[in-house]
């Protein structure tokens, strides 16, 4: 200071270096449609925040039918949007705070068109994510929806069958429902009552109780109780008797758009399913996360979970992005807890005398108002594994540390992976000694539950970046790293900056070997840092303004084979 009045000044010295701060490590980004909310990057902390800002799950369709007293429930369109599923087992799972990144809502045609499949759209997610600099995990939950597998294409044409089905058969009710206006014609009101009857009996389809033969059975006899209601009361005529059969056709009526509808519905879903099967589809759906792998090897921070949709082998040949040590793959699916979100009047019911929709059978018969809820609650909601692992990385993160591997931890809200897979299965699953990417299985064992059993990159052949825990640790170092280095941007390139550069990022590399991230008995055994002139830089670069600095790390790595070995020993006494 440049002192010019008499008095005492104080002076603050600092003496302590500067100091790295660990960013967040486990901050996902979960990309995909919504019921509502804002179209661009929102942090949120639990799902009732989420549900304020974005809604629930899209409605699901279903049809109860009542057999011997017995309801069952069919999903009749299953559907594409799974945002809200994967949060419920984001948070399950130990999810903390994540962005939700909305494309679009629910009623958006492009998830359910495959000749312009949603990844055209879901790559505006990430183009948004680019300008948000906190999330370090990229999760697609949506992406399920656009890969049918077989049992996908079954479940669609069997739903198909029965739509056709039942357009057949309200054809037949209709013609029903006419054939007993004919009768009533011209005959007098007690003749036209039995008339009606004796026709409505002749035109039951077979004695068997299945959904369509059931509306079949109900519609022609609903006519002929109509008749012959006419036909017995009060000073009844030919003519209140036919008109009472002609209204009655008028439901039969509307019953029959409704059918033709819904067969149109169903026959188009087929050939969605079917059509999402195929190469091009697939290509396409895979191409982004090609895209996402990428861009995670561009941002260095970034991390993708990617879901294996489909079959393995069809994963790992359309799967050839550049950047797969930034990514990790999980097999299979999961059977989950959650249940579906309907809308009760477009439950449609059959076999429950003569009620047609669940909301009608709430306020008409509640014991079989609960068979059904129950029937349609013990439908399983089929999710992809990514959203409940990267609540996994959040909580192994939290209580153990970055470096500890994602794996050998139980998944909450899940009921069984849709597959069981076993050590051979796993075998090449985990290893994959053509194009190294492997692929971590999600399996159950006895006493245990569901357990993640596996912990490799999909550069598994990589010996520097085959664990999950290892690029992940890095990514932090790096970006804690990055952000501290910042502020010596334009500092004078001498050693007194070199000095505080390298104390700064020792003491915090430190921290990382007392934790247990490094591996070594003594600190210069687990990592190194090195800067200054003719150590790390020339002459010309400290010229040029070039400051460089090389840090090393004996990173921990997990032990993934545990070998033990047992013989026999000889008695010695």
């Amino acid at each position: 200071m440049n002192y010019k009045t008499p008095g005492v000044y104080v002076e603050e010295q600092t003496k302590f270096p500067p100091s790295v701060a660990q960013v967040e490590t486990a901050i996902p980004a979960f990309v995909g449609y919504t019921a509502k909310g804002p179209a661009k990057p929102t942090r949120i902390s639990s799902m009732l925040e989420y549900e304020n800002l974005f809604g629930k799950a899209n409605q699901e369709n279903f049809a109860v039918d009542f057999k011997d007293g017995v309801a069952t429930a069919t999903q009749t369109n299953v559907s594409d949007y799974k945002m809200y599923y994967a949060m419920q087992m984001y948070f399950a799972n130990g999810g903390g705070p994540c962005y939700i990144v909305s494309v679009g809502n629910y009623p958006d045609p492009v998830m359910a068109d495959s000749t312009n499949p949603a990844d055209k759209t879901l790559l505006k997610g990430l183009e948004l994510l680019k300008k948000e600099d906190e999330p370090t995990l990229i999760v697609f939950p949506d992406l399920q929806g656009l890969v049918a597998n077989a049992d996908d294409v079954a479940a669609a044409t069997a739903l198909e069958t029965i739509a056709v089905s039942n357009k057949t058969v309200a054809t037949d009710a209709q013609t029903a429902a006419q054939a007993v206006v004919a009768s009533v014609a011209g005959a007098d009101a007690a003749a036209a009552g039995t008339a009606a009857l004796t026709k409505a009996n002749t035109y039951t389809i077979n004695g068997s109780s299945t959904s369509s033969q059931i509306a079949s059975h109900y519609a022609a006899h609903a006519v002929a109780a109509a008749a012959k209601t006419a036909a017995v009361a009060a000073n009844a005529t030919v003519t209140t008797v036919k008109n009472a059969a002609q209204a009655a056709t008028v439901v039969f009526d509307e019953y029959l758009t409704t059918a033709a509808n819904k067969a149109t519905a169903a026959t188009a879903a087929k050939n969605a399913a079917s059509s999402r099967v195929d190469d091009v589809s697939i290509s396409k759906v895979y191409s982004l996360y090609n895209t996402a792998l990428s861009q995670a090897e561009f941002m260095k921070d970034r991390f993708v979970i990617l879901d294996v949709l489909g079959d393995d082998v069809t994963f790992r040949s359309k799967v050839i992005g550049s950047g797969l040590k930034y990514g990790a793959a999980y097999y299979p699916k999961l059977k989950t807890v959650l249940s579906f979100e309907i809308d009760e009047a477009e439950v449609l019911v059959t076999g429950a005398f003569g009620i047609t929709s669940l909301a009608v059978l709430k306020s008409t018969n509640s014991d079989l108002y609960n068979q059904a809820k129950n029937a349609i609650a013990a439908k399983q909601v089929i999710m992809a594994p990514s959203s409940a692992i990267a609540g996994v990385y959040a909580k192994v993160d939290s209580t153990s540390g970055v470096f500890k591997a994602p794996a050998n931890v139980g998944l909450n809200y899940v009921i069984a992976p849709t597959e069981k897979i076993s050590q051979e299965r796993q075998d090449g699953l985990n290893v994959d000694a053509t194009a190294g990417k492997s692929i971590n299985a999600i399996r159950t064992f006895t006493g245990k539950g569901t357990l993640v059993w596996g912990a490799r990159t999909l550069d598994g052949n990589s010996n520097e970046w085959r664990y999950v825990s290892v690029r992940r640790f890095f990514n932090m170092v790096e970006e804690s790293v990055k952000k501290s280095t910042e502020r010596f941007v334009f500092e004078p390139n001498t050693a007194n900056t070199w000095v505080r550069v390298q104390t700064m990022i020792e003491n915090f590399l430190n921290q990382q070997w007392r934790e247990g991230a490094l591996a070594g008995s003594k600190p210069e055994d687990a990592y190194y840092v090195s800067v200054g002139l003719n150590k790390t830089m020339s002459a010309q670069d400290i010229l040029e303004g070039r400051m460089i600095i090389e840090v090393g790390m004996a990173a921990v790595r997990p032990a993934e084979f545990i070998v033990l070995r047992f013989s026999h020993k000889l008695q010695e006494a």
